[in-house]
């Protein structure tokens, strides 16, 4: 991806509305981190009272006082360390748990074609890479930074107090370290955007991989393969090296600076100690001191690899939270009434993207209730644009679609959905058992109910032939499942779902005719008194429907009886000639 077309960064305003929901345990963590640095930044105050006083004057009471309070201050730095660890923790937990959540609900409401265009290992990276990104920042960055910043400016504020000659000095070096620092930080940005894309790409490329498996072995695919994931992994290895380069610079330059900065104290330390203008305790503590003030410096090369880790995580994620759903309900919509299905398409006009042609153009079209209409063309003629545009997946740039009365774009999508049921070409299963997939037609039925709706389908006999029946797991798209058990799973599916009206697009392509005809049967059965759209691509699927469309070129050229058309000998006697040509040169 290249620097243009990359998210902006997150500003901080950004950042602390998205943490404020869980400001309670942040709030606990940051106390601790206060009460961890107070403590840490008195005890060289205290080890200068107990030279320059305790010691220099014998005085064995100072001595005693000095212990005590370094306990006190000792066992304040364990509980602030203890309270920050435990209540960051919980904030960061909180946060990321809350973040995964509203990743998959805005996933959720994306389009379909953000989905066809979007590779898929590059989505699963937004839940997966990048919430891992900001995960370790969450647990233990903020800490370092918010300790960091609080030590830096109480060490500077103590150092002041006790002797601006030295403070002055030993803050000499600071110039050298923001420079370093400023050539640092948006190298650093850089890599680590550029680690995440190619982090993206190799998840991508693995899930790919592990989808078309079969592809692959089939077309012995393996060794061009193995080069694609190579120069994709040989990327990601570039990064991480790329970044351990620049992070050497940084750190050599950190780390001659802190020899020079405390030569400086003892040095200057033990002139002014002579001169009488500063005691041996007080150079003493500064040399204390300034490890507290290079351990949040030290610690900068770590923090500012999580702080830019978690800026590219933040970037990538708020930019695709800040991607709008294409179909979203108007706030006053109205949950959809169930009715006897009828539906009404007005003047329709649809296109999947901003200044291409439209993939169904003038669409009228109006289907009475419990009608089974099949819908037919050549590829890329809008069939299943049309399907899409009836169960609402998109919305039409023009014109309307109506069920029972009701635009569809001022009805609520779940209400919808409950009624309106499409299955698709390909029976999709999760992992999970036969079931489990098919109940999610309807959350809460019984087993009777699913053990009901795929004796309906006919799938009962194949169920009683699985090892397992209903209970039989599947995994990997339910690929374990013969392509027409898979589909028998999606029809009995949508039978629990009892929808008023049923859109298939092409559910019996992948059957075979005993199947096909045991189906069909089942379909008669589920279909009955309901309104059916069927896209078909077969002569026999288009022929059992009572009215046919044509269409051609996203328009409506024919419609009618399978009978009357064929008589016709137009628009769908050419595609019933040509299909079964196709099946005849197939043979």
């Amino acid at each position: 991806m290249s620097t243009a077309e990359r998210p902006p960064r997150v500003s901080l305003r950004r950042l602390a509305a998205d943490f404020r929901p869980f400001a309670g345990p942040g709030s606990v963590a940051l106390v601790g981190v206060v009460i961890g640095v107070v403590c840490q930044v008195a005890m060289p105050l205290v080890v200068s009272e107990a030279v320059d006083v305790g010691i220099a004057h014998k005085s064995t009471a100072t001595i005693a006082w000095c212990v005590a309070v370094g306990l006190v201050l000792v066992l304040g730095v364990v509980a602030g360390s203890y309270v920050e660890l435990r209540w960051m923790g919980q904030f960061g937990e909180r946060y990321l748990a809350d973040l995964r959540r509203r990743l998959l609900a805005h996933l959720h409401g994306l389009d379909l074609d953000y989905f066809s265009r979007e590779p898929s290992g590059r989505v699963v990276a937004r839940l997966t890479s990048d919430v891992e990104g900001l995960q370790e920042f969450l647990q233990q960055g903020l800490s370092l930074l918010l300790r960091g910043i609080l030590l830096v400016v109480l060490t500077t504020v103590v150092m002041f107090t006790q002797s601006t000659q030295l403070a002055l000095a030993t803050l000499a070096m600071l110039p050298v370290l923001a420079i370093a620092g400023r050539w640092y930080r948006p190298r650093a940005y850089d890599v680590q955007m550029g680690y995440r894309e190619s982090m993206a790409e190799l998840l991508n490329h693995v899930n790919e991989a592990l989808v078309g498996m079969r592809v692959v072995q089939a077309y012995r695919n393996e060794t061009p393969q193995r080069r694609a994931f190579a120069g994709v992994n040989d990327a990601t290895y570039a990064s991480r090296r790329l970044s351990g380069s620049i992070t050497a610079r940084f750190y050599a330059v950190v780390e001659f600076m802190n020899p020079v900065a405390l030569a400086i104290i003892i040095g200057y330390g033990a002139v002014l100690a002579n001169r009488h203008e500063v005691k041996v305790g007080i150079v003493i503590a500064f040399t204390l001191l300034l490890t507290r003030l290079f351990e949040p410096i030290e610690q900068f090369i770590e923090l500012t690899s999580l702080v830019q880790t978690a800026g590219a995580a933040f970037s990538r994620t708020f930019d695709f939270l800040g991607r709008a759903p294409a179909l979203v309900d108007d706030p006053d919509a109205a949950a959809f009434e169930r009715g006897a299905g009828r539906i009404e398409v007005v003047d329709v006009t649809f296109g999947y993207r901003d200044g291409a042609p439209p993939a169904v153009t003038g669409l009228e079209l109006d289907i009475a209730p419990g009608e089974r209409v099949a819908v037919v063309g050549t590829s890329g003629a809008g069939k299943s644009t049309l399907a899409k545009l009836i169960g609402r997946f998109y919305d039409p740039t023009q014109g309307s679609i109506r069920i029972d009365g009701q635009d569809l774009r001022h009805v609520q999508s779940p209400s919808l959905r409950r009624h309106v049921v499409v299955v698709p070409q390909e029976g999709f299963l999760f992992d999970g058992t036969i079931a489990s997939n098919i109940a999610l037609g309807r959350p809460g039925a019984t087993r009777a109910d699913v053990d009901r709706a795929c004796r309906e389908v006919g799938f009962g006999d194949a169920i009683d032939k699985i090892p397992g029946g209903l209970d039989a797991r599947v995994a990997n798209r339910g690929l374990t499942l013969s392509s027409g058990q898979r589909q028998l799973v999606a029809l009995a599916r949508a039978f629990l779902a009892d929808p008023a009206v049923i859109v298939l697009d092409e559910a019996t392509s992948n059957l075979d005719p005993a199947t096909d005809a045991v189906v069909e049967q089942a379909l008669g059965r589920l279909l009955a008194d309901r309104t059916a759209i069927v896209v078909a691509h077969r002569v026999p699927t288009a022929c059992r429907a009572g009215r046919v469309l044509v269409l051609e070129h996203g328009r409506i050229v024919e419609q009618g009886s399978p009978a009357t058309l064929v008589e016709a000998d137009g628009a769908f006697a050419r595609w019933v000639r040509a299909a079964l040509a196709s099946v005849t040169m197939d043979a």
